[in-house]
């Protein structure tokens, strides 16, 4: 359990560049939130939800609108896609975080049920390059 509300568990690049901490406080609360879901999210799934995510979507959360990004990765243990919203600071423009240079705050980590699709996840704005399987041979 946290002590303060400034520990935090670990910082890592996003694959715009920022730097995105995962708070104590919000893992605690995550944890607790989540441990009964039918597929138990993880520290694991948040950490690579956001250094290798399939997708980034805009956030339409009215409380974060602009300043929040939502990032999608696919697990395959789970087949179940898992949705890791962050929130940055000092952005303008939504265009601005994916600039990179921004301070962001995981604010959770789930997966979404098959008909639970949020209505706070917007478009998706960035994907991952597929893999091109005739460069690979």
């Amino acid at each position: 359990m946290a002590k303060n509300k400034k520990d935090i568990y670990w910082v890592r690049n996003d694959v715009f560049k920022n730097s995105v901490s995962l708070p104590m406080w919000v893992w605690d609360q995550h944890a607790s939130k989540h441990a009964f879901d039918k597929y138990p999210a993880s520290e694991e799934h948040i950490y690579q939800t956001i250094v290798d995510p399939d997708h980034a979507h805009r956030s339409l959360d009215p409380f974060v609108l602009g300043d929040g990004c939502i990032f999608e990765k696919f697990f395959e243990a789970e087949q179940q896609r898992f949705l890791v919203p962050v929130i940055y600071e000092g952005v303008a423009v939504p265009e601005d975080y994916e600039q990179g240079g921004k301070k962001g705050r995981v604010l959770s980590g789930y997966f979404p049920g098959k008909q639970n699709n949020s209505r706070t996840v917007g478009p998706i704005f960035w994907s991952k390059k597929p893999i091109d399987d005739k460069d690979s041979k």
